[in-house]
């Protein structure tokens, strides 16, 4: 029995040197967001407002080290887009994505990979899966596109690029 107890501990004492390191926990928060994006008609002719509320729900992950990997955030969006010369209202949503992204060892952003509905104001949607990568400048580059993605192909930088993706739907 005796024995039996000192190989227990030995074994025991081996794999808790052995093992891994214990990556930090993630971090969980929820951010809302009201912003509101608006030209005075480069996009479409006549000026377009596209009033955005969100709420995310971000999770964040870490390596061992601290690092962090990746953020993982679900986003739920309610907004509305107007033609300000006509007055046209326009309900863009509600929609519903998965937006990933991740970071290299030095914390730069290395990709985004967005899933889900990201756009929906009628015949307008932008769903499916779609991998945008940081081409600097604030310029992003589509990498993969799998499903349709008007709004994320109308801008490679600025969000105000995009509102041209919803000329059709505001006339």
């Amino acid at each position: 029995m005796k024995r039996f107890v000192v190989l227990a501990l030995a074994v025991c004492g081996v794999l808790a040197a052995a093992s891994p390191a214990a990556a930090v926990p993630p971090e969980r928060l929820t951010v809302t967001q009201h912003r509101v994006v608006q030209d005075q008609g480069q996009a479409c002719g006549f000026p377009v407002r596209w009033t955005i509320d969100l709420t995310a729900d971000v999770t964040r992950f870490f390596d061992q080290d601290g690092r962090l990997l990746r953020e993982q955030a679900h986003i739920k969006e309610d907004n509305t887009l107007e033609n300000l010369t006509s007055g046209k209202l326009v309900r863009e949503g509600p929609d519903s994505f998965t937006q990933t992204t991740y970071f290299d060892e030095n914390g730069v952003r290395t990709h985004f990979v967005v899933t889900g509905l990201a756009a929906n104001a009628g015949i307008v949607k932008d769903v499916g899966r779609v991998v945008l990568v940081p081409i600097g400048g604030g310029q992003l580059d589509i990498a993969f596109s799998a499903g349709k993605h008007p709004v994320r192909e109308a801008t490679t930088g600025p969000i105000a690029e995009a509102l041209a993706a919803f000329c059709g739907v505001l006339s």
